[in-house]
């Protein structure tokens, strides 16, 4: 099966640029109408003149990792016309053009379109101690489209208006769509999940979740769009604490809030449900989610991570939920086997078609 390319912007976020002209701004807009980069290049084309992608090493280069295509961020937004911020102590990137304004925050992919939730379809990672991020959605955002040439491997990225305009917060399904005009996918494929990272039973401290682990080997072997399903409070590092709220919330049929939304999930007809089995049933906030979207006639696969219990009450509860959708065999792992069931994921994959 064909993997959707994620486009990704990687940079060194280690001071902030300016050149970008603000609404009120009198000087002239400096930010460039096409900037063409090349997988395993060091070097990138603005407007036709060569610049370096990183003038700090020659070894930054646009890779292809995973089916992803990732794009060094600095120059690139600085050609855009862009600003970028770092925030060590929370992890998070601001990006700044014209009003508007973008926050990411590295493994998270609920990002900030000027003050509004979108969800990514991939989290912004680092890797070598460059901060990857999303390159269509901050793309579009700053007024730029984004095209991916196979044959040649490389990244266009074109001025399609005037950045300084204020936009509207760019739901997933628009970016979905957009990619659309250049990469192939299966867009009728949704995966959600929730997982918790922190401290995990008989893992220890984790970045992240062991459901997200398995999430992210199904993302790698299906073409799908993906929404993380993220508590809007979210919950502590310790288990114990984590334990006592979880327990609360059963007691008194508490449903948490998440963040974001599906923009239409009509457009889905097979559904991959993932969550961590908690007390030996579902997260409270899965319930939340499935009282908000209906998936009623489609196709639901259901994978987990669990502490012993396997799938615990958690297959009767998802069937009551969805009591019109059909069901194929899901995937259950214990937490502390998740880093290690890659293969096995993908064999449960080709078992039910869905490689």
């Amino acid at each position: 099966m064909k993997k959707l390319i994620s486009f990704l912007l990687a940079g060194i976020l280690c001071m902030s640029f300016t050149g970008c002209a603000l609404a009120d701004d009198t000087d002239e807009n400096t930010s460039a109408e096409i900037i063409v980069m090349q997988i395993g290049s060091p070097d990138m084309s603005v407007d036709g003149e060569s610049i370096s992608v990183d003038a700090d090493s020659i070894e930054t280069v646009p890779v292809i990792i995973g089916g992803r295509t990732l794009l060094p961020v600095r120059a690139a937004v600085e050609a855009m016309g862009g600003t970028v911020d770092w925030d060590g102590g929370t992890q998070t990137v601001m990006l700044v053009c014209g009003e508007n304004e973008i926050s990411l925050t590295i493994d998270n992919t609920i990002a900030y379109l000027n003050g509004e939730a979108q969800t990514l379809d991939v989290a912004p990672t680092i890797i070598n101690d460059r901060a990857m991020l999303p390159i269509r959605f901050i793309a579009e955002s700053f007024g730029h489209s984004v095209d991916w040439d196979e044959n040649s491997e490389t990244v266009t990225i074109i001025a399609i208006q005037n950045s300084t305009a204020n936009i509207t917060a760019i739901t997933q399904q628009d970016e979905e769509q957009s990619a659309q005009q250049s990469v192939e996918t299966d867009n009728h494929i949704l995966i959600a999940y929730f997982s918790r990272a922190g401290e995990n039973w008989d893992v220890g401290v984790v970045e992240k979740g062991n459901t997200a682990v398995i999430a992210d080997y199904i993302i790698e072997n299906v073409d799908a769009h993906v929404f993380e399903i993220v508590a809007v409070n979210p919950y502590p590092e310790s288990y114990d604490e984590t334990l006592a709220i979880v327990q609360e919330e059963r007691d008194n049929d508490e449903l948490p809030e998440f963040v974001g939304t599906i923009a239409n999930i009509d457009q889905y007809d097979t559904v991959f449900i993932g969550y961590p089995i908690w007390y030996g049933g579902l997260p409270m906030i899965m319930y939340t989610f499935l009282e908000e979207y209906d998936l009623s006639g489609k196709t639901v696969i259901p994978f987990s991570t669990h502490g012993g219990s396997g799938w615990g009450s958690t297959l009767t509860e998802l069937d009551e939920l969805c009591p019109n959708a059909e069901f194929l065999d899901g995937f259950s792992t214990a937490g502390s086997n998740a880093r290690s069931a890659g293969n096995e994921v993908i064999e449960w994959l080709s078992e039910i078609d869905m490689d």
